[in-house]
């Protein structure tokens, strides 16, 4: 009878370290899954931000093209009026000559007037005794009197405009050469701010290649966790601990009244992540679909029943024989861990937390932890 006890005994701590040990593993893979999670996530804001940044980068450019543009318009602009300024200090030295010259050819005709005589052109007048001859010469003095005036006039008027107009160019030329200094100095900033967000872009590019190296990393330790557990179970049933055969019966379609497969199983083009993923499962989608109550497929025990990064609140299902399914992206959890389900059970409603781009079921179906299409054998559309 002792004998017996002893026995019992050493079955029941062989049976109490071999669970303890695959739920320690278990507990250590999901640590690791959660790690690889939340690094899925930094690498999608780190993603998000080179986009911003890129985009930043992009407008800066054609900032700087444009202002670069500005400039050169600028400059042509400040060329050609300082052209327009020489021409019109020509113009302008060229109608003071002309004024200079008109004006002494004038006066030396009054001078020469008057060193003609002892008398003035008034008394040379007076002494003409033919009064026609005298209206004559008159006139013809008077002509030749307002005629110079008017010369005179005209070229000051001339004078005065163009000097206007020199005025002119120059304040333009001023305002010109103004907006040059201001576009420089716009320039300037716009190339030291480009230097600093393309060296940013540098840091999040190196930031995301070390990113996806931990990600790779942690994925191998996964994996390797993943064998652990298999190792575990497997020594569990060599122990008649669990059973090796599945109980669960025949699967039913997990989401009721909704049939439509958004992703099936197998390599895609991740909605969120932007890079080509294993989709671990198919997609279960429908109209109005969101609140829609999530069955179990089968029966058996639920094992995990919580929030994640990447699967959002999920619940995993054992029905025995190595043969668990997983249930994820949910908006509100029913079934508590230990409780033992029923297929066609609730267990969740349908939501879109986690990794998700919209309401929808994810269903796994895993052979001691490997991936497998549910597709295949397990569930079909009805």
């Amino acid at each position: 009878m002792k004998r017996f006890i002893y026995v019992l005994l050493a079955i029941m701590l062989a049976f109490s370290n071999t669970v303890s040990l695959a739920l320690t593993k278990e507990e250590e893979l999901q640590n690791t899954k959660d790690k690889i999670s939340k690094t899925q996530s930094e690498l999608k804001q780190n993603e998000a931000e080179q986009k911003s940044v890129r985009k930043e980068i992009n407008n800066l450019d054609l900032s700087i093209n444009n202002t670069q543009e500005q400039i050169t318009t600028t400059k042509t602009d400040i060329a050609t009026v300082e052209q327009n300024i020489e021409k019109k200090k020509e113009e302008i030295a060229e109608a003071q000559a002309e004024y200079d010259a008109k004006y002494e050819l004038r006066k030396n005709r009054m001078v020469a007037y008057y060193k003609n005589g002892t008398i003035s052109l008034e008394e040379q007048v007076s002494k003409i005794e033919s009064e026609p001859d005298k209206m004559y010469m008159e006139s013809a003095i008077a002509r030749v009197v307002d005629y110079d005036t008017n010369l005179i006039n005209e070229i000051e008027e001339a004078r005065i405009a163009l000097e206007k107009k020199k005025a002119e160019f120059e304040d333009e030329n001023l305002r010109l050469a103004e907006l040059k200094s201001y576009l420089e100095v716009k320039l300037a900033s716009l190339n030291e701010t480009l230097e600093l967000r393309s060296a940013y872009l540098k840091e999040l590019e190196d930031d995301h290649a070390e990113l996806e190296k931990a990600e790779d990393e942690m994925k191998e330790q996964a994996d390797k966790l993943t064998q652990e557990i298999r190792e575990a179970q497997a020594a569990a049933q060599r122990a008649n601990q669990t059973s090796s055969t599945y109980v669960g019966g025949k699967m039913t379609w997990p989401l009721p009244g909704h049939y439509t497969i958004t992703s099936p199983f197998g390599m895609r083009f991740h909605p969120v992540l932007k890079q080509n993923r294993l989709h671990t499962g198919v997609d279960i989608a429908g109209y109005n679909c969101n609140g829609s109550k999530v069955v179990a497929a089968a029966d058996g025990v639920v094992i995990v029943s919580k929030y994640n990064t990447a699967y959002g609140n999920y619940i995993v299902i054992d029905h025995g024989g190595g043969i668990t399914t997983l249930y994820a992206h949910s908006s509100r959890l029913v079934a508590k861990v230990g409780d033992k389900v029923k297929a066609g059970q609730e267990i969740m409603k349908v939501g879109t937390t986690g990794y998700s781009t919209g309401p929808h079921l994810h269903f796994e179906v895993r052979e001691n932890g490997n991936y497998v299409n549910p597709l295949n054998g397990y569930i079909r559309v009805p």
